[in-house]
């Protein structure tokens, strides 16, 4: 293994510290339901995560502009009064990025989540006060994953090349690259589950765990 130091790490939320699943899908399913749409699989509620759920909406039915407005204002009701919290840490992770900070590393996160709803569930599940920085997408969700990353990268004042961030989607692949970072993907989060299916995003390294991301870049805990 090609151990790599960075003077920052910069996670991903759900999916990558986060299992937020059970909150994502219900609020999912609520909308589904008030649009009188078809329900839908696991294996198509997965798709969820990661990108803003207005375009995911979009992708699968065909909403014009004004109705993507309507079904995602049904979602963000939903998951801000009822669904938010419903999720979990994935094991080892805060053990992970108290090591990173002893070994003096910055730690920023970066999601395509609305950023209040991001603080929210990190001070929930006491993450905040293990960040340097944390960034999320606007209220109308139109930043990209490259967007939010440099926001965070400023907040961190670090160049894109003393950082990397770690991600379990395409969009985090995407945007990394589009924002000349390093990438880490995950294997146990709601992406490709093999290092092969990760190729394109040319990541530094595919990590099936915490352990996994902590050995490549040289701690543990």
């Amino acid at each position: 293994m090609n151990k790599k130091t960075y003077r920052g790490v910069i996670f991903d939320l759900d999916g990558t510290l986060l299992d937020t699943s059970e909150g994502v899908f219900a609020s999912v399913r609520h909308t589904v339901e008030a649009l009188g749409k078809p329900a839908l699989d696991e294996a198509t509620l997965r798709t969820f995560i990661g990108p803003p759920v207005k375009l995911s909406l979009i992708r699968l039915y065909g909403l014009d502009e004004d109705a993507a407005n309507h079904a995602t204002e049904i979602f963000r009701t939903q998951y801000k009064d009822h669904d938010l919290l419903k999720a979990e840490p994935y094991a080892g992770i805060k053990d992970l990025i108290r090591a990173l900070r002893a070994q003096g590393c910055k730690i920023g996160v970066a999601t395509l989540k609305r950023e209040d709803y991001a603080l929210t569930l990190l001070e929930h599940y006491h993450f905040t006060e293990l960040c340097d920085s944390i960034c999320g997408s606007d209220f109308a969700s139109k930043m990209t994953k490259a967007d939010v990353l440099h926001k965070c990268l400023k907040a961190l004042e670090l160049s894109p090349s003393e950082a990397v961030l770690i991600g379990d989607t395409s969009s985090d692949g995407k945007g990394a690259k589009e924002a000349a970072v390093d990438f880490m993907a995950v294997t146990y989060g709601f992406g490709p589950d093999t290092a092969e299916a990760w190729q394109e995003y040319a990541p530094v390294y595919t990590a099936k765990d915490t352990h996994d991301i902590g050995a490549f870049l040289g701690v543990n805990f």
